[in-house]
């Protein structure tokens, strides 16, 4: 670069160092700009998923998730731990232990091994049909209403009792979590 704007060689050169600073500032200023809408902008991403199975649209953003991403993935836990059979039994606790946040992990892990053991030497068969799951995003529960069916053998142990659980969930960053499970006693 040359500028031939003054008669002498020094004042063309501050006036070319003046320019060339100049050009390094705006670009300092712009790559700053730059980052700061790209930080703010991956706080506001969305991530839109719709897998073969689902379908409804599922928005995952941050630590929050529409209500078609929860009752999802509450139908696909309850059915690994009310599902089971004594070959599926542990395959299915395992899988859902994965979906259990660490806090809550060790008693969990306990209850569903007393309930394999139970299972294997009993010989137990169950299914739960659920037919109505409400989502309460303020206190993050889910409840799931439906009918519970056991059978060892070829004998019925449970002719269909209405079960009602309470699923307590987090989401943290887009990923589902239970941090609490129980059963609820219908009225």
């Amino acid at each position: 670069m040359k500028l031939d704007l003054f008669v002498q060689k020094t004042s063309n050169l501050y006036a070319e160092n003046r320019l060339l600073k100049f050009v390094v500032l705006v670009l300092g200023i712009t790559v700053i700009i730059n980052s700061i809408f790209s930080y703010r902008a991956l706080h506001y991403q969305k991530t839109v998923i719709l897998p073969p199975v689902v379908d409804r649209r599922i928005v995952i953003s941050g630590n929050d998730a529409n209500e078609d991403y929860i009752k999802l993935f509450a139908r696909y836990s309850i059915g690994l731990l009310e599902n089971y059979s004594p070959v599926s039994v542990r395959a299915q606790f395992d899988e859902l232990l994965k979906l259990v946040t660490p806090s809550f992990y060790p008693s969990f892990e306990n209850t569903l091994a007393d309930l394999t053991a139970t299972v294997n030497t009993l010989m137990i068969t169950s299914a739960f049909y659920p037919f109505r799951i409400n989502v309460n995003k303020q206190k993050k529960t889910i409840a799931i209403n439906g009918t519970k069916k056991q059978f060892t053998g070829s004998s019925v142990v449970d002719r269909g009792q209405s079960k009602t659980y309470i699923i307590g969930y987090v989401i943290s960053n887009g990923r589902f979590f239970i941090n609490d499970f129980k059963e609820v006693e219908n009225k």
